[in-house]
């Protein structure tokens, strides 16, 4: 493992840190997320993009890192709908050039990949490429975020064509402490309704979970949580939850200033079940309320 002094971010495979945190206690799901280091910056200025990758969204946005040949894409979309270049700065970090005004979508994703349980533990193979198949999962997993150069709203609303993606409805800049952010969640280009959307701030520390009905019976007077209460997270709960109407549109109501991630987790059936049994796919949008 290394470690990159600037920024303070830890080096490791990832298939290694996919398995640890798939076999942690369940707090947040495992995700990827972008890390400009301006959200409003002026035309002319370069904008450095950190990749971060873990389960906890820390006060300084990173928890883990994903190294360089893992990252499938980044791509950015300037605000007439070009698709733009980074400058690859080191395997998580890029540089984006303002050239326009108005609003630029940096898009990434990981590799995909799947993996399955089995009695000997998880193996990453689908089930036709392992013995006593338990459960496999295929995963998709990819993020974005905005650039708002200029002070311009310019193609806010655009898509990048990400399976699950976030659309603005609004514009970030212009969001305050306490204002509701509208957004809209597609998959696969559609909108998604009666979904559940959560967001999350840069430093949240989530509470203990609370022990279910059936974990505090009358020997467990002082309500004490199980061991096995605590793997299955006993619902993860996050400072901001809600759910998309029937046009696939919500708003997130925003306590605080500051760096803030919206989490999305699909999981449908797979399509051929005799190779593998779901699809996950994790998608995360990160801004900022100034």
């Amino acid at each position: 493992m290394k470690r990159n002094r600037k920024y303070g971010q830890l080096f490791i495979p990832l298939p290694a840190a996919i398995a640890l945190m798939l076999t942690a206690p369940v707090v947040h799901a495992h995700n990827l997320w972008l890390n400009p280091a301006d959200h409003f910056p002026q035309v002319g200025q370069t904008v450095d993009i950190g990749i971060g990758w873990g389960h906890k969204y820390r006060e300084n946005r990173v928890d883990q890192e994903v190294t360089e040949d893992r990252v499938e894409e980044i791509s950015a979309v300037d605000p007439e709908g070009v698709t733009v270049a980074l400058e690859r700065v080191s395997g998580s970090l890029f540089r984006l050039k303002i050239q326009k005004a108005g609003v630029y979508h940096v898009a990434a994703r990981i590799k995909p990949g799947v993996f399955t349980t089995t009695p000997e533990g998880r193996k990453w193979a689908d089930k036709k490429g392992v013995e006593n198949p338990i459960k496999c999962t295929a995963f998709h997993i990819c993020a974005k975020t905005l650039i708002i150069a200029g002070g311009g709203d310019r193609n806010l609303s655009g898509a990048v064509n990400q399976p699950l993606e976030v659309i603005p409805l609004e514009n970030p800049a212009k969001l305050k402490k306490g204002d509701a952010f509208r957004v809209k969640v597609l998959y696969d280009g559609k909108p998604l309704p009666n979904f559940p959307v959560k967001a999350v701030y840069a430093g949240y520390e989530e509470p203990p979970p609370l022990p279910s009905r059936e974990d505090t019976p009358a020997g467990n007077p002082e309500g004490k949580m199980s061991s096995d209460a605590a793997h299955k997270g006993a619902m993860t709960r996050y400072p901001v939850e809600a759910t998309t109407d029937d046009n696939g549109e919500t708003s997130l109501k925003l306590d605080r200033n500051g760096h803030w991630m919206i989490n999305l987790s699909h999981r449908l059936p797979y399509p051929d079940p005799q190779t593998c049994d779901e699809k996950m796919v994790n998608a995360a949008f990160t801004f900022q309320v100034k």
